[in-house]
């Protein structure tokens, strides 16, 4: 029983971890991810979260998969400890993968802003390209504690930037420049 669960708690892992995998690759075999790459050395500068933000919890994640491994391994070879040790176990090695999981998707996150068009990486979907011009208008981020900006193309979001992310400073510019009818005087239309 005890190397039964220790298999699935290890099973369960490899899977997301897979998956994280698999739709990474799919992401970048798409057509707009085809474009994106032709389009690359046009790209100006890239908007994403900051590295320190996505080591910590890979960091997180590693040091939580390894607590998870020996806690599903120790009782392996001590038959006497209890059960519990076995779910604290499985439960670090879950939160582990899926902080690795989401460390990879933080990697992944980004705006890569050519002159005319902003490429938008979401996480493990492919990039989205959204030209300047269709971009209808912009609104205050507010969602959470850091500031930023919210870039509409008609009723949907086009691409959301904060504060807190590398590039953002010259987002603004940039977004300015191309597009100071969208820029009001008090702040964004």
């Amino acid at each position: 029983m005890d190397a039964l669960f220790s298999v699935v708690g290890f099973a369960v892992a490899v899977v997301m971890l897979a998956i994280a995998g698999a739709s990474a690759v799919l992401a970048r075999s798409s057509d707009v991810a085809a474009a994106w790459r032709d389009e690359r050395a046009s790209v100006l500068f890239v908007v994403t979260t900051q590295r320190w933000r996505r080591v910590m919890v890979r960091v997180g994640g590693c040091m939580m998969a390894i607590i998870g491994v020996i806690n599903l391994v120790g009782p392996i070879t001590r038959p006497e400890d209890s059960p519990a040790r076995r779910i604290v176990g499985l439960g670090a090695l879950l939160i582990g993968a899926a902080l690795l999981w989401l460390a990879h998707g933080m990697s992944r996150m980004r705006l890569e802003v050519a002159p005319k068009a902003v490429f938008v990486s979401r996480g493990f979907l492919p990039p989205t390209r959204v030209e300047l011009a269709d971009i209808t208008r912009l609104r205050p981020h507010v969602a959470h504690r850091y500031s930023g900006v919210l870039a509409k193309r008609g009723r949907r979001t086009a691409f959301t930037a904060t504060s807190a992310m590398t590039g953002y400073g010259q987002l603004l510019a940039h977004l300015k420049a191309e597009r100071p009818d969208l820029f009001a005087p008090g702040g964004f239309r």
